[in-house]
């Protein structure tokens, strides 16, 4: 946009209206004389975008834009779309914005604009239009050539172009090119309500009657056949899209179409293929394989070719620097080293951290393409009701990745942090139970590492290690705190719970060598027993929630409803964390007495407990 012509009323701050930093986006203002007096006959919009300005006289007031802005170190200030475009896709918030910044920054275009498609609750899919760039990307390294099948939209170009700026569930499924973006005559904007109509959906037609199972002796051709229709089912694609080669989650798909494709899989094949087999092997050919392998009885194990003993062995570079004496508690911890913030259960520890002691708290975040560190630990709060912008202050954000060397630091930052922390609490992981080990290890294995790694260097200093209790796997009744870790290899069965194994192995080996450690093993973790904050995404509250709007509960044998309220784990790792009897120890926070399914009512008021008593593992 150029340099403005009254900089010193023109203002980017941030959600609680505070300036940010050169080159950090935010919300643009406008004050200043010049300033008009509001929308003409519009005096409710008027009070809503004309508001005072804190930064001008008692009597002056500036304009909210709604438009996502930052300033440019040269000067020049950048406008980067609407704040106030936010959808929701399949239960995600999603920032428009945000989304056609990544594209503009890694695909060659000269103008992008994202749309949701569709209404929530049906297949609901984010749509880019794109007008590509005629110098191509040679200059700056952006993809040229991206590649869209103009009947469906699809681009496995430009969708893996952009899975490393985001997450999974903001990579648009459909693009469409186009020579220019209709504009809005009064404001120059986009005008997205005359938009060209996406490409159509697929004509498949779900609810049309099954074919009949394959007979034993298909030949290879038929069974890829039967599959590829089978993948065009669930994606809703026309048929003769999908070939052998293709990549179900490259074509749209995701964990929920991956559940259905392994039903209809069954139905078709006769054998029961995890979902986890499908992130394994996503494309049809592959999938086909491993197919015809449990059609043999091949067993199909998820960490096939992984030795988890093996696995959770730690270099010897991994040791405490210095002495553990003198190592501080919690409540005298002056900087805290916090993963997985983000989440749910860490959400809670971070306001626990912020309420109940005095102690700088640095959380491990990922890069956003908002560019604003601070922005992903403000929603987090802020969607569990517990956002205090006084706390925020006392805030460290630290721009990284679990998955990645050092956390994904310099070596100048990561000696910093090392330095400057008293204590670690680590409870980032990827939690997903349909992955297969090897998709996770990356986050909760070698990320583990890498937090031991950080707790060691320098000087000793305290690790809180948040572990769950699906190390012990299913069915093996009461589980102990002091079970040996050894006679526990390999009984997970799924992937995340032989990672969080190989991860507590590292923890405890690290232990051996003289690292203060103490170990928290939640089970189910449930909302808040007084605000009732809960995780959206998890599925015992999904249950909870349809068995009370139907009047009815699952019935399924010996089946309890282990749920512990997240304010408890929170307050209990806390507590802990500042006793001085706690390192060396592991701590089951679970409830001992888990109701059953048709006590719902009595679930809910569930009081959870921690004590060295042996609990009952959920998964």
């Amino acid at each position: 946009m150029g340099r403005p012509a009254d900089p010193d009323h023109l203002y980017v701050l941030d959600e609680d209206a505070r300036p940010v930093g050169e080159g950090i986006p935010g919300e643009l203002y406008v004050g200043g004389e010049g300033l008009a007096r509001g929308y003409v006959n519009l005096p409710e919009k008027t009070a809503e975008r004309f508001i005072p300005d804190p930064f001008a006289g008692a009597d002056a007031r500036m304009y909210r834009s709604g438009d996502r802005a930052r300033m440019l170190p040269d000067g020049n200030l950048e406008i980067m779309g609407r704040i106030d475009f936010m959808v929701k896709v399949r239960g995600y918030s999603i920032e428009l914005g945000a989304v056609e910044a990544a594209i503009e920054e890694r695909l060659a275009v000269t103008n992008c604009v994202v749309v949701a498609d569709g209404e929530e609750g049906t297949d609901k899919r984010l749509v880019a239009y794109l007008v590509p760039d005629p110098a191509g990307g040679a200059r700056d390294g952006r993809l040229a050539g991206w590649g869209i099948d103009p009947a469906t939209g699809h681009s496995a170009g430009a969708r893996r172009a952009l899975q490393d700026a985001l997450p999974h569930y903001m990579i648009p499924a459909v693009y469409v090119e186009a020579e220019a973006l209709p504009l809005q005559d009064a404001t120059g904007k986009v005008d997205r309500e005359n938009l060209p109509p996406p490409p159509a959906r697929g004509a498949a037609e779900p609810d049309a009657p099954e074919e009949p199972a394959l007979p034993a002796d298909a030949s290879r051709p038929e069974k890829e056949e039967r599959l590829a229709r089978i993948f065009e089912r669930v994606l809703r694609l026309e048929r003769g899209y999908v070939r052998p080669e293709d990549d179900f989650f490259e074509a749209g798909g995701h964990s929920l179409a991956a559940a259905e494709l392994a039903g209809r899989v069954e139905d078709a094949f006769g054998v029961r293929l995890p979902t986890s087999g499908i992130v394994e092997s996503p494309t049809v050919a592959g999938l086909l394989d491993a197919i015809e392998a449990l059609g043999r009885g091949g067993a199909r194990r998820e960490a096939q070719g992984h030795d988890l003993l093996v696995e959770a062995a730690l270099e010897t570079g991994i040791s405490p620097e210095g002495a553990a004496d003198g190592v501080k508690r919690l409540g005298e911890a002056e900087s805290v080293f916090l993963t997985g913030a983000t989440g749910f259960l860490g959400a809670f520890l971070l306001d626990g951290l912020l309420s109940k002691t005095e102690a700088k708290v640095h959380c491990l975040v990922r890069r956003r393409p908002s560019g604003d560190p601070m922005s992903p630990l403000r929603d987090a709060l802020k969607g569990y009701g517990l956002w205090n912008a006084e706390m925020s202050e006392r805030l460290v954000p630290v721009t990284g990745d679990l998955s990645e060397p050092l956390l994904g630091l310099s070596e100048e930052a990561f000696e910093e942090q090392a330095d400057e922390v008293d204590a670690v609490i680590h409870a980032g992981a990827m939690v997903n139970l349909i992955y297969p080990y090897s998709a996770l290890k990356p986050a909760n294995v070698d990320g583990t590492r890498e937090v031991l790694r950080l707790a060691c260097r320098r000087r000793a200093k305290p690790l809180h290690h948040v572990s769950t209790n699906g190390v012990f796997g299913r069915g093996r009744g009461l589980c102990e705190e002091d079970t040996d870790l050894d006679d526990l290899a390999g009984a997970q069965p799924d992937g995340y719970g032989r990672s969080k194994w190989v991860a507590e192995k590292l923890v405890m080996e690290a232990a051996g060598r003289g690292l203060p450690v103490s170990v928290y093993r939640p089970g189910n973790i449930s909302g808040h027993s007084a605000t009732g904050s809960s995780n959206p995404k998890d599925f015992l509250g999904a249950v909870i929630s349809e068995s009370a709007r139907a009047g009815l509960a699952p019935k399924i044998d010996g089946w309890r409803m282990e749920m512990t309220p997240v304010d408890f784990v929170a307050g209990a790792i806390l507590g802990l964390a500042d006793y001085p009897g706690a390192p060396g120890k592991t701590f089951h926070l679970a409830n001992p007495e888990p109701p059953l399914p048709s006590g719902s009512s009595a679930g809910s008021r569930a009081s959870a407990t921690t004590s060295n008593a042996p609990t009952t593992p959920t998964g």
